[in-house]
């Protein structure tokens, strides 16, 4: 009786070992491909992105642990993981979970000494398995992917001490207040959607001297708005707008952009042996610009799409701002305004 008791152990021990084998694999090869992601954004989008000095850690929750890639020797000594891998580029850690909170996808950044995050960002993200069931319209861990990209990029952003201390020092208004007013006061919402409206209008014209009159408009549009903004609210919005202008819509613009890289490139062969829930960047074959309204148009959470559509206009009048934005200057406006002359005949 006690040989039966035994080997049923036996296998219940091999077997729960093996589960978590397959666990650990999973975990491992989706972290591999988010620096693998990272490599591409790099190359083909904003240079500088998978710089080592840019680096952050990942901390990846499933429902019963967290696993941490590159964490800082700080964390390793308050939280003790677990070293599970390691190659040339990643180091990955086991831990109990940190917390009992029921979704993480944002970066986390203190400025608490005591902290373990303390000016240092660390990327939080929950599983695939995690989102799916929270957010059903993210169906594999490609489209997960780019939520977590895009994530990464404020991580980017942080990294650069010049962001960092502005940030510190300028956010002391949340987004919710810009969410609010655009919500409750009509000639705001009006006034934004008609300024992101002449945007979209400058990047399907071919003509020079219309561009310039759209741009004019629009700045001119802007400005009144921001007047009337301070006037009746007796609020400046401006700080707060170009900060988050600048955030949210670089961010949209990495994870926009793996929207139209994911279909040119070869699926990942690790992936497709562990992970169920990779789909071959099937997902992308289909996506349509133009359909994908939630990129470019405004809403509550205007300042993406505001933002989004800057970086946009920067690109068709070719100016050079991805070497000095998030170190010389952080406001993407300015950087138009500074070149608009000399771009636009």
């Amino acid at each position: 009786m006690k040989k039966i008791i035994f080997i049923i152990l036996l296998i219940f021990y091999f077997s729960c070992s093996r589960e978590r084998k397959i666990e650990n694999d999973v975990v491992i090869d989706r972290i591999e491909y988010l620096y693998n992601l990272k490599s591409l954004i790099n190359q083909k989008v904003w240079d500088g992105f998978n710089n080592e000095k840019f680096n952050l850690p990942l901390i990846y929750y499933t429902d019963s642990v967290c696993y941490i890639a590159n964490p800082t020797d700080k964390f390793i000594n308050r939280f003790n993981p677990v070293l599970i891998y390691e190659n040339q580029n990643v180091k990955i850690y086991k831990t109990a979970l940190l917390d009992s909170v029921p979704f993480h996808m944002h970066v986390s950044v203190s400025f608490d000494k005591k902290e373990y995050n303390y000016k240092s960002p660390f990327m939080l993200c929950s599983s695939t398995e995690i989102t799916n069931r929270l957010i059903p319209d993210v169906p594999s861990t490609e489209v997960w992917a780019t939520m977590i990209l895009h994530e990464y990029f404020h991580g980017f952003q942080f990294k650069h001490k010049e962001f960092l201390d502005y940030f510190e020092q300028n956010i002391v208004t949340p987004a919710d207040t810009l969410k609010n007013i655009y919500s409750n006061n009509n000639w705001f919402r009006e006034s934004v959607d008609k300024e992101n409206d002449l945007l979209l209008s400058v990047l399907i014209s071919n003509d020079s001297l219309e561009t310039s009159i759209l741009v004019t408009s629009f700045f001119k549009l802007r400005d009144e708005r921001r007047k009337r903004t301070e006037e009746k609210l007796g609020f400046n919005i401006k700080p707060i707008e170009e900060i988050y202008e600048a955030m949210e819509g670089s961010a949209r613009y990495i994870e926009y952009s793996l929207y139209d890289l994911l279909p040119t490139i070869e699926p990942n062969g690790r992936l497709l042996q562990s992970d169920t829930l990779y789909h071959s960047n099937s997902y992308f074959n289909d996506f349509c610009f133009e359909d994908a309204e939630w990129l470019y148009k405004t809403g509550r959470t205007y300042y993406y799409a505001t933002g989004f559509n800057m970086l946009r206009l920067m690109d068709k009048l070719e100016i050079d701002y991805k070497s000095s934005l998030f170190t010389n200057e952080i406001s993407l406006e300015r950087i138009i305004r500074a070149n608009i002359i000399n771009n636009t005949p």
